[in-house]
């Protein structure tokens, strides 16, 4: 080969190249990525999330940014995404609740113009609102309106987790502690949602009562009376050795109800709600739905 003939054959390989890379990021533009905001923990509850989101990164491009509304983990989510020529982000907030930092995740996104009183981080009131700006955002944004609370597939996971620890009695009472909420109205809405998953466990007909707590883990004064009621109601339910199962409506973990429960007769896995492939197909379907939305809006203009 001479060597005309290898330079022709060089120019005529970065051709291809360049036009791979331009036909990919063409795509990519025409395309949305996925951001999903999750609380953060220890290695093994980051791994947790991470692992329940493998399976997306296969469908379209995804970031995970830790944090309470974190502006740092979601501009680092932002950018990783825009990097990869997204043309639009949907922003999956794998909480609670859908209260759960909305107001600041809406201001740092630039969906809203007023700043939140108080900028969250790390559970205390760090830094006041007005000192923070948004994020430089490229890219239009959709954010998920409803959280874990409000999919039907977290109670599935509850009746699985409750079936795997029964032992079909029937005699066996059931209680799931949630976190809960500071503001009695907000924590209200809680316990009504969570009541509904709980349903999942009783169409099952196995299990003698199935009740719902927050324990309002945050907040002292209200923490001590829900303890109370907490423990009365497994004291009750145990007059026999463990015949209350404890299910915590936690993403991740057994948290502190293991203190909690201290000295009590109960049965539990110490198991959240992950792993579970249900979060993984709530997060798919919730990230789908707020495509389909940015789609319309863009089909609009």
């Amino acid at each position: 080969m001479d060597l005309i003939q290898r330079q022709m054959r060089l120019v005529l390989l970065f051709f291809m190249t360049w036009l791979a890379a331009a036909t990919a990021d063409a795509q990519n533009s025409n395309s949305c990525g996925l951001m999903v905001m999750a609380h953060g923990g220890g290695d093994q509850w980051n791994t947790a999330v991470e692992t329940a989101v493998m399976p997306l990164r296969e469908e379209f491009p995804v970031a995970i940014a830790f944090g309470m509304a974190d502006p740092v983990t979601m501009n680092a989510a932002v950018t990783e995404l825009e990097e990869q020529h997204v043309g639009c982000i949907a922003v999956v907030r794998l909480f609670m609740s859908a209260h759960s930092f909305l107001h600041q995740t809406e201001y740092l996104l630039g969906l809203r113009e007023d700043p939140p009183a108080f900028f969250i981080s790390h559970g205390s009131q760090a830094h006041h609102g007005s000192k923070l700006l948004p994020l430089d955002l490229s890219t239009r944004v959709k954010i998920s309106e409803t959280a874990l609370l409000d999919a039907p597939e977290m109670g599935e996971i509850l009746a699985a987790n409750a079936l795997a620890l029964s032992d079909s009695s029937g005699t066996e009472s059931v209680l799931i502690i949630a976190h809960g909420a500071g503001d009695d109205k907000v924590n209200a809405e809680w316990i009504q949602k969570l009541d509904l998953l709980a349903d999942s466990i009783r169409s099952t007909g196995l299990f003698s009562e199935v009740a719902v707590h927050s324990l309002r883990e945050d907040w002292e004064d209200k923490r001590a009376k829900s303890q109370k009621e907490i423990r009365q109601f497994v004291e009750t339910h145990s007059q026999d050795k463990d015949r209350t199962i404890v299910l915590p409506f936690r993403l991740y973990g057994f948290g502190p109800y293991e203190a909690v429960l201290e000295g009590l007769a109960y049965r539990s896995n110490g198991r959240g709600l992950l792993p579970s492939p249900a979060v993984t197909e709530w997060i798919r379907r919730t990230a789908n739905e707020l495509f389909l939305e940015l789609e319309e809006i863009a089909s609009a203009e």
